[in-house]
């Protein structure tokens, strides 16, 4: 396993570091039956392997694309309900306290029929990741469902210059994800 190169901000922070391989020009399709949620990723993405990434969490799927950049499917499990709210509002506090980071849109919004949070923020990094020394400007869109005790993370880690381009196909994984299971009333609730 590689070593952390960011700082954990709230819940749900990761690190995505890329080992990068080549773009394939099928769509690429994960079924995860242990935590019941599937996403689709379509070109220019790749499936890589779990072991060039670290999470905070359980890893389960991993693609890379161009110039170390990735999109990384993991499980926190918090063994409580967190509304999406609350961890969009102290991500970002912590993203910024932390890293410094622009926050260039947080909301919370329905995805695969359950409330969620959608966090982009920009950041000083390696453009495979934010933190470690890196002058690399790091964009990071991450994507949190959660449920009753866990919560589900798609996670987009690019270098800035690649995220306009790459945003189309990552909306498409976005608009993909189907994720089982059930979230609290509050969470349900949560705006």
């Amino acid at each position: 396993m590689i070593p952390i190169r960011v700082v954990t901000p709230a819940l749900v922070a990761i690190l995505a570091c890329s080992t990068g391989a080549s773009a394939q020009e099928e769509e690429q399709a994960y079924q995860d039956d242990r935590f019941d949620f599937s996403a689709t990723v379509p070109a220019p993405w790749a499936e890589a392997p779990l072991d060039g990434f670290a999470v905070p969490g359980t890893a389960r799927q991993a693609w890379s694309g161009p110039e170390g950049a990735s999109i990384v499917a993991f499980v926190q499990e918090p063994g409580q309900a967190f509304t999406p709210r609350f961890l969009v509002d102290e991500s970002a506090k912590a993203m910024t306290r932390a890293l410094g980071a622009t926050i260039d849109e947080k909301e919370v919004k329905t995805i695969a029929g359950k409330q969620a949070m959608s966090l982009l923020l920009t950041a000083k990094g390696t453009g495979s990741a934010l933190g470690g020394g890196g002058e690399v400007e790091t964009t990071q869109h991450w994507i949190a469902v959660p449920r009753e005790e866990d919560i589900i993370v798609l996670l987009l880690t690019t270098p800035t210059s690649r995220y306009e381009g790459l945003k189309p196909s990552f909306q498409k994984a976005i608009e993909s994800l189907e994720v089982g299971g059930t979230q609290t009333a509050e969470q349900q609730a949560s705006k």
